[in-house]
């Protein structure tokens, strides 16, 4: 069998049938009957059966499917998201990468479709495809790099009015469903940065700005490597795509709500640290600060206590 041209990388973590769903997804994708490629879970400690269900799945399917090769790494502790997405790489043979959450079910042929796009358009690094929810409306999916004055507008709210997200790009655009009917989401596009759910890249340019931080843990580290692959790469359009559709669950793997509220808090912080000036990461960690502080009255007077005390806490954190 020939070494594989894509190698699609699964985190895993407590995440059994969500796992196995998405894997049978991969494999119901008629585009990859003939291209040769691999999947690679990488198992982050997982607690219930994820582990021994994926590798039955592997002993019961290896074998039967053509093209397919079918790799298990299993940690033994929870590495993060970035630090798993790491060591499938390492491990990984093709020319192409594709980081996918395992919380996610391709539809048609996401991934050929994708593949296929980014083998056609040398002048891109990296693209995703559009992200459904489960009743299969649109999810945000990236947007741009994040700055004083976006995060400003996305902590305050201003982004929320009409026309604002024309004149400033957003950190985080809305989707059509949002009451300013935005169509940032409806057509092809380059944006900054996109989600790890759905990650297409050259192999050759990840092992070149060396992967993922491993010192983000989970959210937020797929904006920075976005930002070193567009600083450090020839050809670094980063592309939004329509065409190809996957379902996003979203969530499946956070060990309670109140660790993507702080984790994003967190990951807004560590971007500026690395990449911005002194002054603006002090400057940004108020204004999340503000942002939590303002969150969590609103949650409280509208009866959502739980969630206030979420943002509450991220406000103490930050």
């Amino acid at each position: 069998m020939n070494n594989p041209i894509l190698s699609i990388i699964i985190v895993s973590f407590n995440t059994a049938k969500l796992t196995l769903d998405c894997i049978r997804s991969i494999i119901a994708d008629k585009g990859l009957k003939d291209i040769p490629y691999e999947i690679i879970v990488v198992d982050n400690d997982s607690k219930d059966d994820s582990v021994l269900k994926i590798k039955n799945f592997k002993i019961k399917n290896s074998l039967k499917i053509k093209n397919l090769k079918f790799k298990i790494i299993c940690n033994s502790i929870n590495a993060g998201f970035g630090t798993a997405n790491n060591q499938g790489v390492a491990i990984a043979k093709g020319n192409y990468i594709l980081l996918l959450n395992s919380d996610t079910i391709i539809l048609h042929s996401a991934i050929s479709q994708s593949l296929n796009w980014l083998s056609a358009h040398p002048e891109a690094c990296a693209c995703t495809a559009q992200l459904l929810n489960k009743d299969k409306t649109i999810q945000a999916s990236g947007g741009y790099f994040p700055n004083l004055l976006n995060v400003f507008a996305w902590s305050s709210g201003l982004d929320d009015l009409p026309f604002v997200n024309k004149i400033i790009k957003a950190f985080h655009p809305h989707t059509p469903a949002f009451y300013t009917k935005d169509n940032f989401f409806l057509k092809d596009h380059q944006q900054d940065w996109i989600t790890g759910a759905f990650f297409l890249t050259r192999k050759n340019l990840y092992d070149k700005v060396k992967g993922f931080d491993e010192n983000y843990f989970m959210y937020g580290e797929e904006v920075e490597l976005c930002y070193r692959l567009k600083k450090n790469t020839k050809n670094n359009q980063i592309w939004y795509l329509i065409g190809p559709q996957i379902i996003h669950l979203g969530g499946a793997s956070a060990v309670s709500r109140f660790n993507p509220i702080f984790n994003e808090y967190q990951g807004v912080i560590s971007f500026f640290k690395k990449h911005k000036a002194f002054y603006q990461t002090f400057l940004v960690k108020y204004i999340l600060k503000i942002n939590a502080f303002l969150r969590s009255i609103f949650y409280y007077l509208i009866n959502k206590k739980e969630t206030a005390s979420f943002y509450k806490q991220a406000c103490q954190k930050i």
